[in-house]
């Protein structure tokens, strides 16, 4: 029977077929959508960093679905590849274009603690006398 038919008859037959990819895939990209953002939260890079970063896997994942959509490559394993390869490289430029929303810049080491002045260094002089 012809896969197309088959899951026309079955909607859920054909999800079940590619489960051994699709939830691995899923999996990843939501780490990527998560871990991204929470580096710029840490102050990692800086925001122009994350705007170049989400135009170049942009335009890469652009190159990888065209390159997957082509005659040639469609439902071989190399076009498993290159697809599996333009979802993470999407999941990345959305990952990038969060972290440009939660980007907080790094604490310099002069500033003091929001906890209070116990970073503040002392002012008495090792030789005065307590009053």
């Amino acid at each position: 029977m012809d896969l197309i038919a088959y899951s026309a008859m079955s909607p859920g037959a054909f999800i079940s077929l590619r489960a051994g990819v699709l939830i691995p895939l899923a999996l990843a990209c939501m780490v990527l959508i998560v871990l991204i953002p929470s580096a710029a939260w840490r102050g990692k890079f800086s925001v122009p960093i994350y705007a170049l970063l989400a135009l170049a896997s942009g335009t890469l994942a652009f190159a990888a679905g065209t390159l997957a959509g082509a005659r040639t490559v469609r439902g071989t394993p190399l076009g498993v590849v290159i697809s599996i390869l333009f979802f993470l490289l999407i999941a990345a430029g959305f990952g990038c274009f969060l972290s440009m929303l939660f980007y907080r810049p790094p604490r310099e080491d002069n500033e003091s603690t929001p906890a209070g002045d116990d970073s503040r260094p002392s002012t008495d002089s090792p030789g005065e006398p307590d009053r």
